[in-house]
């Protein structure tokens, strides 16, 4: 009976030294990918639809059980430090002269008023619109005028998210003793140590003026209601038939290039110029019009290029690339105006 108390006693004795206890930390990794499907029925969509799906697991991983010592912890006496040397500042002001202060300021130059026309029909008719090209039109060297097939219809894009649950086993054995040491600090002191800053100051002898010129469009709706006929006809430039508007060149996509200085933009808010046959030939319609982008996006832009003396200048507006992962049509859709575009190659990609 003796003996197995004393055993009773000896293991109790040791479960009090080892404690145990789990820590938990969490991540997650994400994995995703898209891919392009191809078709050949049907138009080229100017933007590709995009289809997302996604799916998440979970994983549980416990790692080894780590024995770390208990903490004891020990104040020693206080350990007091004295400050014998303190510090005085002073300020001393310096001043430097400058001939000629520059001072700036803004102004506004108008380059154009952009209109677009809106036909209202007062006798609730929907007229369908007959559209006839005129005048020549000559393609940009490789411009692609017939889009190829197959062509990218749709990205479909798929993401899977693990979420991983770390368990961190540990046990307590044995203890650590830490010394813990208070400190104060005394300022008592016998000695002064004196710091000089010196600031300097700007005067100017005299100020010029310097005016800086910002360009901007002017906008403006003509309103035209009449009684529609079911049938109306309407001329468009050649340039800007369909297959003509410049949306592709050697079976690549186009993406912008450099502006002209002073250029300046105006996006059209009516949505059915996002088609890039009527933004064409509404650049066409607006006097100055230096050249058009529409694109994937869905918008019309009208490029305009300020002229030093006031008004819109006809000449180099814009330039444009091609981009080896970007399908014709799916890119940008560009048009001169009056001005200048140049195709200047490959970006690169």
């Amino acid at each position: 009976m003796l003996s197995q108390l004393i055993f009773v006693a000896v293991f109790g004795a040791l479960v009090q030294l080892v404690q145990a206890s789990t820590g938990t930390t969490y991540s997650f990794k994400t994995i995703s990918g898209c891919m392009t499907a191809s078709g050949s029925a049907g138009t080229v969509p100017m933007a590709l639809p995009t289809s997302s799906t996604s799916s998440t697991v979970s994983s549980i991983l416990t790692n080894e059980e780590v024995t770390v010592p208990s903490i004891v912890r020990v104040t020693a006496d206080a350990v007091t430090t004295t400050v014998l040397t303190q510090t005085a500042w002073t300020w001393t002001v310096t001043t430097t002269t400058i001939p000629t202060s520059t001072s700036w300021q803004g102004a506004q130059s108008i380059v154009a008023t952009a209109t677009w026309p809106v036909t209202v029909c007062t006798n609730s008719i929907t007229p369908t619109t007959v559209t006839e090209y005129s005048g020549a039109f000559l393609p940009t060297p490789g411009q692609v005028t017939k889009l190829p097939t197959p062509f990218p219809t749709q990205v479909v894009c798929t993401t899977g998210i693990t979420w991983f649950t770390y368990l961190l086993p540990t046990a307590t054995s044995g203890s650590s003793t830490v010394t813990v040491t208070p400190t104060s600090t005394v300022n008592s002191p016998t000695t002064t140590t004196t710091i000089v800053e010196v600031y300097t100051s700007t005067a100017y002898e005299s100020t010029v003026t310097s005016v800086t010129t910002s360009y901007r469009l002017a906008t403006s709706i003509s309103t035209f209601s009449t009684a529609c006929e079911a049938t109306t006809t309407t001329t468009f430039a050649a340039k800007c038939a369909p297959t003509n508007v410049i949306a592709g060149i050697n079976d690549h996509g186009l993406v912008s290039g450099k502006y002209a200085s002073n250029i300046t933009v105006i996006y059209v808010p009516d949505e059915k110029y996002n088609d890039p046959s009527l933004c064409c030939q509404l650049c066409e319609d607006n006097e100055g019009c230096g050249g058009m982008m529409a694109g994937a996006a869905g918008f019309c832009g009208l490029l305009y290029v300020g002229a030093p003396n006031g008004g819109a200048t006809c000449d180099f507006t814009f330039s444009y690339q091609t981009q080896s992962n970007v399908f014709p049509g799916q890119g940008l859709w560009v048009a001169a105006g009056c001005g200048e575009i140049d195709y200047t190659g490959s970006d690169g990609v």
